[in-house]
């Protein structure tokens, strides 16, 4: 379909509505900067149904938001135009109120989704999207993607990117107990906040890069996710020690949370974690390194075109280092990050 054809005015809602195939989807936003994490948001919330409906705060709207006297930065017909070219949307349309209640009454989605900062008991369009038998998805957002964030790299633009240290987590930071989500079941490897600490001194900013398949197959929730990598972030800043960024993938293919449950490109070895990282945080590829656990850390790293990556842990032989094409083994965090910074 041309993009054209895919914008709608409420005039012709009904008649359109009545030719989309179900279950339809349905979600809403201001798309002000469209950026990759819109996409990737829009493109899992269609393939939750059949016909995705995008609802776009209109300028007045945006306004109304109280987003700044500069917002929105592109106007909404502009807006609207850029999401109709997107393969996986359906149709189009503006609205001028605060919320979209009213276009929910009118359009009735079979699915209603929204962002990870949504709340289902706080949410007014998933009890009305309920009373017309719907269901509310809440999907979390791709982490490293803002207009915010976009914004500022705009106003102040950083002039020097910096070297990072990209660490996985679970198995180089602390003990892989499967799933870990609770703080009390955390537990750090023997040195590793020495090797953070020696690691940091030598200039690297700090960045977790996590695969958190849990997510996807219900094991524990976001809240409680989110909960662990605070008490991590006051843990290492009472020692120190600062993390400039905790990137993490939820998905899984074989997952039971519908909205997770998906092929992605930032599971490892997939290089979606680190690309995050390098754009939201200004990292210089070629001074950053990798510091992992399993080959698939070593994969994520060389998709990413980061050239140096250590495999930390029980393997040490060298043939395996050369499969695994690895710069070099260690048998902890704090082995290699002696041998980088002396």
């Amino acid at each position: 379909m041309q993009a054209e054809s895919k914008l709608c005015s409420w005039h012709e809602l009904p008649r359109r509505l009545k030719r989309l195939p179900r279950p339809l989807v349905m979600t809403n936003g201001v798309f002000d900067l469209i950026h990759r994490g819109h996409a990737t948001y829009l493109q899992q919330a269609s393939s939750l149904g059949a016909t995705l409906v995008v609802a776009i705060n209109s300028d007045t709207s945006v306004r109304l938001l109280g987003k700044g006297l500069d917002r929105p930065f592109i106007s909404g017909d502009d807006r609207a135009y850029m999401l109709a070219c997107l393969s996986f949307v359906d149709l189009v349309v503006l609205f001028d109120e605060l919320t979209p209640i009213t276009l929910i009454k009118l359009i009735r989605p079979d699915i209603y989704t929204k962002g990870g900062d949504y709340k289902p008991d706080m949410s007014e369009e998933s009890r009305v999207v309920a009373e017309n038998g719907g269901k509310s998805y809440f999907m979390p957002f791709l982490s490293g993607f803002s207009t915010t964030s976009l914004v500022e790299k705009i106003r102040h633009p950083r002039p020097l990117f910096r070297k990072a240290a990209l660490l996985d987590r679970d198995g180089v930071i602390n003990i892989d107990k499967g799933y870990v989500h609770h703080w009390s079941d955390f537990t750090f490897l023997p040195g590793a906040i020495e090797g953070l600490r020696l690691l940091q001194g030598s200039g690297y900013a700090l960045v977790i890069i996590t695969n958190q398949s849990g997510l996807a197959r219900g094991y524990y929730t976001s809240d409680e996710y989110e909960s662990l990598n605070n008490s991590l972030r006051l843990h290492l800043a009472d020692n120190g020690i600062e993390l400039a960024g905790i990137f993490h993938c939820p998905h899984h293919p074989n997952g039971v949370i519908e909205a997770l449950a998906v092929e992605c490109d930032c599971r490892k070895p997939n290089p979606g974690l680190i690309n995050q990282a390098v754009e939201a945080l200004w990292l210089d590829r070629d001074r950053s390194i990798l510091i992992g656990d399993k080959i698939s850390d070593i994969e994520a790293a060389r998709a990413a075109g980061i050239n140096r990556a250590y495999l930390v842990g029980a393997v040490n032989d060298q043939d395996s280092m050369a499969s695994f094409k690895a710069n070099a083994f260690f048998e902890s965090l704090l082995d290699c990050a002696r041998e980088i910074t002396r």
